[in-house]
């Protein structure tokens, strides 16, 4: 009786203050059930949820606290156990249109950690809505923070992975797991930075133009060998980042005449990957 009043005075003062739009909270039901957060890019619906949850991505279905429930599909792995779905949302789902901008979260956590301050974790239910947990910071990283329950019990967060950390009603991470008492979380500013260039939609983030004709496609692909996403199509071209053998990945073209594809962050040689 005691937990399930503290678990709604928390989920009280959180529907108070309000969570972020833009990060609308959803139940994830994969290899494991599991938590993530919506996010939009060009019109098209995405859930962040630990990559553990997904596993191949399989069956993949999210439900929103209002339980509606719509499937998914696995487009990529960013390695770190952080995952991208894309969200069949066929306009039922308030996918939002942002994401929380957030800047170097260093010194808000030291301080958090030093004063031993409390938090929260969001937790969507089967049965709808959203339930509210609070936590203890204990101790942070460059990517990790880690935080104990206020009421021990293991049982009262099994299901976490994906959730969402908050801080004075903001987000401060994404819970990866739990092991011996402590619950492990993804920074939100590291966690950005790692996702941001996918989701990127204006400035100097954009994908670089390419000179070739590209052929519209859509789908993806499975990296087979060690490989780069590459700013242009071309073996010089400076990578971004390295994808490892059985990372998915998602496709938007292919040039016309050369064996690249394009992807949401740059190019990728076709030979490198397999769509079967």
């Amino acid at each position: 009786m005691r937990k399930a009043l503290q678990r709604m005075v928390i989920g009280g003062l959180m529907m108070a203050l309000g969570w972020p739009a833009l990060a609308e909270p959803v139940l994830v039901e994969g290899l494991e059930s599991g938590q993530g957060v919506l996010r939009a890019r060009s019109g098209e619906c995405f859930a962040v949820t630990p990559k553990h949850v997904v596993g191949m991505g399989l069956g993949l279905e999210i439900i929103t606290t209002k339980r509606v429930r719509a499937p998914a599909e696995l487009i990529t792995d960013f390695g770190d156990d952080i995952a991208v779905i894309r969200v069949d949302a066929r306009g039922r789902l308030p996918c939002g249109m942002g994401w929380p901008r957030v800047e170097s979260l260093a010194s808000t956590l030291r301080e958090a950690v030093t004063q031993a301050r409390q938090g929260v974790i969001l937790r969507v239910r089967e049965t709808g809505g959203v339930e509210a947990y609070g936590v203890r910071f204990v101790s942070v990283d460059h990517r990790h923070i880690e935080v104990t329950p206020l009421s021990p019990g293991a049982e009262a967060f099994k299901g976490m992975s994906g959730s969402q950390l908050m801080l004075e009603g903001q987000p401060v991470g994404m819970v990866l797991g739990t092991e011996a008492g402590l619950i492990r979380a993804y920074r939100q500013d590291a966690l950005n930075e790692r996702i941001g260039r996918f989701f990127a939609s204006q400035g100097s983030h954009q994908l670089p133009a390419s000179d070739l004709p590209i052929e519209p496609l859509q789908g993806s692909a499975v990296v087979t060998t060690r490989t780069p996403i590459r700013e242009a199509p071309s073996p010089w071209s400076p990578a971004h980042r390295w994808l490892t053998v059985g990372q998915r990945i998602e496709l938007n073209g292919k040039v016309v005449g050369r064996p690249w594809y394009r992807t949401p962050e740059g190019y990728v040689r076709s030979a490198d990957t397999t769509t079967r």
